[in-house]
């Protein structure tokens, strides 16, 4: 590819990363719970993505968006992950006033793990690289060449995340705690993932 089309492809990664979503709902939730939680949870994204980028670049994932039982299934999966993390949410242990709402009873792995398969179970990431990524991808293209784009999608989408994280924490640095109101948006982003995932499951009947 040109250098044109390496900065209209650096472009589309950016957007698609900063577009709202259940994938920037994790990854603040992890952050507000400690800074280690959310760089976690943005490295994993970032990884996931990368993931999809070059299964794209192979020619892969559009045998997902183009096969309509995959991705019907992709999509339940997908609605699963936000019940599950949500639930985890709405359940979690009430904190002081103090504290940051820590994710309930999650370590550092639960972290990476809902940053990695909320970018792989995401039927909004599937359709973006479907209609999108794809479009930067030939047949006559070296394998080194479509290496690069996949990195280029994984380190946009991680740069993205960990500001945001750096964000929240210098929020916090600044004595912008969350501190009584950690529990209420601990129980929004759980109602907001819960609706997604309600969305989701409605599209699919």
């Amino acid at each position: 590819m040109d250098f044109i089309a390496w900065i209209s492809l650096a472009g589309i990664c950016a957007l698609g990363a900063m577009s709202p979503g259940p994938s920037l709902l994790i990854v603040l939730r992890n952050a507000a719970a400690s800074p280690a939680h959310g760089y976690a949870c943005a490295i994993a994204h970032g990884l996931g993505i990368g993931l999809y980028a070059l299964l794209t670049a192979l020619g892969l994932a559009l045998l997902v968006t183009e096969t309509p039982a995959l991705f019907k299934g992709l999509q339940w999966a997908g609605a699963l992950l936000l019940v599950y993390i949500g639930w985890q949410a709405l359940s979690a242990p009430a904190t002081g006033p103090s504290s940051a709402p820590p994710p309930a009873q999650q370590t550092l792995s639960g972290a990476i793990a809902q940053g990695f398969s909320i970018a792989l179970f995401n039927p909004k990431v599937a359709l973006f690289f479907g209609a999108l990524f794809s479009q930067f991808v030939n047949e006559g293209q070296l394998i080194s060449v479509k290496i690069a784009m996949a990195a280029l999608a994984a380190g946009i989408d991680t740069f993205w995340y960990l500001l945001v994280t750096l964000a929240v924490t210098s929020g916090r640095k600044r004595g912008l705690s969350l501190g009584q109101w950690g529990n209420r948006l601990q129980k929004l982003f759980g109602v907001i993932l819960l609706a997604l995932a309600a969305r989701l499951v409605w599209s699919l009947f």
